[in-house]
């Protein structure tokens, strides 16, 4: 019988982000849904939304992972960062003073919250393990999003720090030939630039004439808080509307070379930078790069190639010259650090699996990254910070933590093809790569620092003491580092 033609028949799709229900992982060698559809990269479809040619998430084409992931994020009419996304702020600094210890200060923080309460109930009926509304994910209410960053939660004593990291290395190598230039990837609320500013106005009036500040946006959301409401508003009246510039436009679209010196602050902007998968074969370990197919009803399925992009390529290569006698079979938790019998194991319990390991995914975005400064910015000085672990991250080696607030609450899923827009996708960062990576790319010494020694040099420690000694700004973020040039 033709079901086709049968009225009655239905066809029930299961978008839950359950792995075994949503995640399809296609014969290796049955490449026909894979070449049906044409590959598409991000920027395309970041520049066909634009255009206003698309504001619905693409069907019958096929992304890179990390295009998959990054027009998950960043695609300005549907991606993550494009949603209703705020950043917690309090309504003004905490009075460490006043606060007993650490746990006196985590139910103050908490209490700040009920501000966003209204904000995060939402009415979207979305049971925890969904991806998607019943309904038109295209229409569909948003989720508020709300997350907070270390600038926000003890300003400004941490933007002071950063402050006199930047004032020392400003007056040691670059006063008073040059002016100080700072350019700030992902700027948020412009709370830290306010920070830095109102500091350098008070402490060196000198240095601030010379002081020009730039905040680079991907973000329209974000940027159009910044240029014309609150920030705005807050640069007016504080003064700094001479000495700031707010640019809405992705790093990675930079046109523009900058030739004099500069410090290029990106504080938690790589665990936000999308990420290629490469699994391994059993027999050969040849690596295969991971493709996301999106077919006509919407539905994800994976697929690997043999033939690596330029960038996967690259970054296999440089790990190699790099790190010379690093042994992949011994490093822990790599994919390849399993006998060939155990990993073989894994395909005949899991008939539907590829004959390929777990995954590894490269940080093949952060390359793109050092590129564009080494060639658009390069008299630059680079201050990063960001996590280096993760709790709660999907299955394979480097693999990031996929979430969404939902009705206040956290929920993680164990694959990073999910609804786009709907989850943000986060990874750690290896300090000990990055920095390597960093001084081979760019050609400039990188050093590391972990997330409280970095502080403990350049912050005032007891302004953000508690009474009985509890210091929150050194004890939180235990699972961060800077890096410095």
């Amino acid at each position: 019988m033709d079901k086709s033609k049968d009225k009655k028949t239905i066809i029930n799709y299961d978008y839950s982000v359950r792995p075994y229900s949503y995640l399809y992982f296609a014969n290796e060698n049955d490449y026909e849904v894979f070449k049906k559809y044409p590959t598409v990269t991000s920027s395309k479809l970041a520049a066909l939304s634009g255009m206003k040619e698309t504001t619905t998430r693409p069907r019958k084409l096929s992304m890179l992972t990390r295009d998959f992931i990054d027009d998950s994020l960043y695609n300005p009419a549907y991606g993550y960062f494009a949603r209703q996304a705020t950043i917690y702020s309090p309504d003004k600094p905490f009075d460490y003073g006043d606060i007993k210890n650490t746990d006196d200060f985590v139910n103050r923080w908490s209490r700040t919250y009920k501000k966003y309460d209204n904000m995060l109930t939402s009415n979207t009926k979305i049971r925890p393990g969904e991806a998607r509304p019943a309904q038109d994910p295209d229409k569909s209410p948003e989720l508020p999003q709300l997350w907070h960053t270390p600038t926000e939660l003890f300003q400004p004593f941490y933007g002071q720090a950063i402050a006199r990291y930047l004032l020392l290395n400003y007056l040691i190598t670059l006063y008073p030939y040059n002016d100080l230039v700072i350019y700030e990837v992902g700027g948020g609320n412009g709370t830290l630039m306010l920070n830095i500013l109102d500091y350098i106005r008070e402490t060196h009036p000198d240095v601030y004439e010379r002081t020009r500040y730039n905040i680079i946006e991907i973000s329209e959301t974000l940027a159009a808080k910044q240029a014309a409401r609150a920030l705005q508003d807050k640069i007016d009246r504080q003064g700094f509307s001479d000495h700031v510039r707010i640019i809405n436009k992705s790093i990675f679209d930079w046109d523009t070379k900058v030739p004099e010196p500069c410090f290029f602050i990106a504080l938690e902007v790589f665990d936000n930078f999308a990420h290629d998968s490469i699994r391994y074969d059993h027999e050969t370990n040849k690596p295969h790069q991971g493709y996301v197919v999106v077919d006509e009803t919407g539905d994800f399925q994976e697929h690997f190639s043999p033939e690596l992009d330029p960038w996967a390529e690259k970054f296999l290569t440089l790990r190699k010259e790099l790190f010379p006698d690093l042994d992949l079979s011994k490093l822990k938790g790599h994919p390849l650090s399993k006998s060939k019998f155990r990993r073989k194991l894994r395909t005949w319990l899991h008939p539907l699996a590829h004959d390929l390991t777990v995954p590894e995914f490269i940080p093949t975005r952060y390359l793109q990254f050092l590129e564009v400064l080494k060639t658009k910015f390069p008299e630059h000085r680079l201050l990063a910070s960001d996590f280096t672990s993760l709790p709660n991250s999907i299955p394979g080696y480097n693999s990031p933590v996929v979430q969404v607030l939902l009705n206040k609450k956290m929920i993680t899923v164990d694959t990073y093809m999910v609804l786009q827009g709907y989850f943000d996708i986060l990874f750690p960062t290896d300090f000990e790569l990055a920095a390597a990576l960093y001084t081979k790319i760019v050609g400039r010494v990188a050093t590391v620092e972990t997330h409280s020694a970095f502080l403990e040099q350049w912050a005032v420690l007891e302004k953000t003491m508690t009474k009985d000694g509890d210091n929150p700004m050194l004890d939180f973020y235990q699972n961060a580092a800077f890096l410095c040039t």
